[in-house]
């Protein structure tokens, strides 16, 4: 089977205030992944797993201020979907660069307040944290690589699962 013909993987991304308690952390993971577990069923996947990417909770704290979010709010999730080849090392790092893609967006727009966000990937050995780099290695990884019906099933499971917010 060529690789892009996989289901997809889906990737719940995370990212979490580095300062919450561990109940608070892991009731929030609980149901954000009982949602995305309800989203996909009976959809063809190739797994679910959900990836942090912890931020300082200055950090996390502009971010509440910018969605207006409760001040219980410790994880801001998203459903990313993911070539079903993939490594889980690579699934990591894609999840995160992802996550972070959006985070750098809001800091480049100056919605942060010029709170700096200082990013740490779970990077493999070797790989620097430049982000064109890490662009690059996971396009060659084929990170994104997904058929057609890879990415439909992704869209109609991402539908489900933003409703249920």
């Amino acid at each position: 089977m060529d690789d892009s013909a996989k289901p997809p993987f889906l990737a719940i991304a995370v990212v979490l205030d580095g300062g919450a308690r561990a109940a608070a952390v892991t009731r929030s993971h609980a149901d954000a992944y009982e949602r995305a577990l309800s989203a996909a069923e009976g959809a063809d996947i190739s797994g679910v797993d959900l990836i942090e990417l912890s931020i300082n909770p200055t950090s996390f704290l502009a971010l509440r201020k910018i969605f207006q979010l409760d001040e219980n709010t410790v994880g801001l999730y998203d459903l990313f979907p993911l070539a079903g080849h993939l490594a889980p090392e690579l699934r990591t790092v894609a999840s995160q660069f992802l996550a972070a893609e959006a985070l750098w967006a809001l800091e480049e727009q100056g919605q942060l307040g010029g709170i700096p966000l200082n990013l740490k990937l779970s990077l493999p050995k070797g790989w620097k944290s430049d982000p064109k780099e890490l662009h690059e290695r996971l396009v060659t990884a084929g990170a994104l690589d997904l058929s057609p019906t890879a990415i439909q099933t992704y869209k109609d499971v991402k539908a489900t699962f933003d409703a249920s917010k």
